[in-house]
């Protein structure tokens, strides 16, 4: 829910900045003479964002990822989670960015930055609570691993945990209907 409260007000706000301003209304992406590149940009930001969640949740059943508070029943770290410690936010920037160069450019600032700052925040919650859960294991891992960036070199080795790559499709389906709906927008409008 908070999620779509992020769009919905960046999508609003963006649009009346643009309008006080008098900034093009035109998407984001019709932009500088680079229609193709930033199309394009949109489609794979959007794509990648729901793969690396999709990715993400077949190693964290549904259970964990949409539960209402912070569920820790072991530490996860196979798959993407041994190379940033929050893939499922990561891939909500990069869906946000996809989304964001629909709209004018205010748009895109506002909901790339609005999600930066949500995602920072439940990291912050999120880690606190892992650490006093799992202690110095998860301390070991944040040294290990990047909060939300890859970093060459930062990574830990294959874990044993199990991959359902069913249970992730099924768990990130109505991003995956919003990505499709974004990649069909942008084709639309191209």
């Amino acid at each position: 829910m908070v999620i779509g409260i992020i769009y919905g007000l960046s999508f609003f706000f963006g649009y009346f900045i643009a309008g006080v301003c008098g900034l093009s209304m035109t998407p984001a992406f019709h932009s500088f003479g680079l229609e193709p590149w930033l199309a394009a940009a949109a489609i794979l930001l959007a794509a990648a964002g729901f793969a690396l969640r999709a990715w993400a949740s077949s190693y964290l059943p549904a259970s964990i990822v949409y539960h209402q508070d912070v569920v820790a029943d072991e530490l996860r770290v196979s798959g993407p989670y041994r190379f940033i410690r929050n893939p499922l936010y990561l891939g909500n920037v990069l869906q946000a960015a996809g989304v964001g160069l629909l709209g004018p450019w205010p748009v895109f600032a506002f909901l790339v930055i609005a999600m930066l700052i949500y995602s920072v925040y439940l990291i912050r919650v999120e880690e606190k609570f892992l650490a006093s859960v799992h202690g110095e294991a998860f301390a070991q891992y944040m040294r290990a691993v990047p909060a939300l960036v890859p970093v060459p070199g930062r990574t830990l080795p294959e874990n044993t945990q199990p991959f359902f790559l069913r249970a992730g499709l099924k768990a990130e389906r109505y991003l995956g209907l919003a990505v499709l709906v974004v990649i069909g927008f942008v084709i639309w409008r191209w």
